[in-house]
């Protein structure tokens, strides 16, 4: 349904719909290209094909482009460039951007972004799939975050789960790792670290002395999770922000 009102949208602003092979444009080329090696060679060699000063919008997640079509425009020299995302099968086709592109004969002159598919959740869950593999056990995920999440980085090292949320706007940082529970809470409370409840009964340790970030940390069945928040953000952090975390891992 998003996909039928976005284009409906797009029909309505633009003169017709062609593909990209199909449509005569003076200067399709440069933009072919343009989307051509972005998705097939990367950022670095696309870069060629833009003018100085020209920036590439960023595709926030690692989903594969599948490929790309194009609108005409009432501008000589401006096409509209419609990326997709590679579709799992039996998921319906998603798209990945929607960009007014205009060009000259040798360069893209301008980049303006219509539409932002983009999901970088869909890289968390693969990552998270991931691991359940390997550990064979479910792993719990975060719903509630203090801030909008815009970036998403997942991997996995070794038995190891890291799990980087941020905000690239405000500059505000959420880190979950996860691994096996090998060292009970008692073993590493400080001081001044403090126990607080979650919703469904589990104990968590609230470290706010850890030098890079506000951290708690709970267990659950065979796994140890540790969430923190980067002290560099600009947001005064709470205790209450990372319960908020916590308690939106568990669904009841």
């Amino acid at each position: 349904m998003k996909r039928i009102i976005i284009m409906t949208t797009i029909l309505m602003l633009f003169l017709s719909v062609e593909t990209v092979m199909a449509t005569p444009f003076k200067y399709e080329n440069v933009v072919s290209n343009l989307i051509h090696t972005l998705v097939t060679k990367g950022e670095e060699e696309a870069k060629s094909f833009v003018a100085s000063g020209v920036e590439i919008p960023e595709i926030r997640e690692k989903t594969p482009i599948t490929g790309f079509s194009s609108l005409n425009s009432p501008d000589e020299n401006v096409r509209v460039a419609i990326g997709y995302f590679v579709s799992e099968e039996n998921e319906p086709e998603r798209i990945a951007f929607i960009w007014e592109v205009t060009s000259n004969k040798e360069k893209v002159t301008d980049i303006r972004v219509v539409y932002d598919g983009s999901n970088p959740f869909v890289d968390e869950s693969k990552i998270i799939k991931e691991y359940q593999d390997k550990m064979k056990t479910p792993v719990l995920a975060p719903s509630e975050f203090p801030f909008d999440i815009t970036h998403i980085r997942a991997y996995i090292d070794k038995d190891t789960l890291m799990l980087r949320y941020r905000n690239a706007n405000l500059q505000e940082f959420v880190q979950i790792k996860v691994a096996p529970n090998i060292t009970g809470l008692e073993k590493i409370k400080g001081e001044a670290d403090k126990y607080y409840t979650l919703k469904n009964g589990t104990k968590a340790l609230y470290q706010p002395n850890f030098l890079p970030a506000h951290q708690l940390i709970f267990q659950h069945k065979n796994l140890k999770y540790t969430i923190g928040i980067s002290k560099t953000t600009k947001k005064d952090i709470k205790v209450e922000d990372l319960l908020k975390i916590a308690n939106s891992m568990f669904l009841n």
